[in-house]
């Protein structure tokens, strides 16, 4: 690889980095005007908009990178909802994976949820989400109950940041119908939270229950995608 590649590719690689280490919960800025998680957001855009343009400049079919998270962020600046930005994060982070992939075709393009797991500091939590996430794609109905737990276990570290001295923070037993009901009566998690978690349990009761107590229920590989779905809402409030 040429050496404007190479270094650029490394730049990208710490920019998607630094990107994935923003706390939209905790960390603070001091802009004002905006919103604080907009700021976050807006700040390291900034930090790394020569590297976007170096990618962009390398190529006139490149996109450029900075101006495609521009207009995504355009309507948000007073948005302080963080959940919003957690989710638009993973938005920006496929942008620079797709340059990267660009750059370098040796580059591995890796789900996000990957990225989150590294960043589960509860030993626990963390190997068996690495377990999940080995098996996902070969043992669906394995996962989906050591889901159970691993749903009960984010609950749980979402707890101990929140309040410590909750009962959700202190409970023993990781039932998770027990885990939900105590979360949604102490208001442990966020409202979006607490609605994808409602809407999990509602209309997936097969993959969330129906497979640990029912002699003849299967699913199918496909819903395992559901599982991921609400994981990569989940963690990033408590990954950082």
């Amino acid at each position: 690889m040429e050496l404007r590649r190479l270094k650029l590719s490394q730049e990208l690689k710490e920019a998607r980095e630094d990107l994935l280490n923003i706390n939209f919960a905790t960390d603070t800025t001091n802009r004002i005007g905006v919103s604080r998680p907009y700021a976050l957001v807006d700040e390291w855009l900034n930090k790394w908009t020569a590297a976007f343009r170096k990618y962009a400049a390398l190529s006139t079919f490149n996109p450029i990178i900075d101006i495609k998270i521009n207009s995504d962020l355009g309507g948000y600046r007073q948005e302080t909802d963080v959940e919003i930005f957690n989710e638009l994060r993973s938005v920006f982070v496929s942008y620079i994976d797709g340059a990267l992939s660009r750059l370098d075709q040796e580059y591995e393009v890796k789900p996000i949820l990957e990225d989150y797991i590294k960043r589960v500091k509860d030993s626990k939590l963390a190997e068996l989400l690495k377990e999940f996430n080995a098996a996902k794609d070969i043992s669906p109905n394995l996962v989906a109950i050591g889901f159970r737990t691993i749903l009960s276990l984010v609950i749980y570290e979402k707890a101990k940041r929140i309040n410590p001295q909750s009962k959700t923070a202190n409970r023993n037993d990781l039932a998770p119908k027990e885990m939900i009901d105590s979360a949604r009566n102490e208001k442990i998690l966020s409202p979006d939270e607490q609605r994808f978690v409602d809407s999990f349990v509602s209309i997936h009761k097969d993959i969330y229950d129906f497979v640990t107590h029912r002699p003849n229920i299967l699913i199918d590989i496909s819903e395992v995608d559901t599982m991921v779905d609400l994981l990569n809402k989940l963690l990033p409030s408590i990954i950082n």
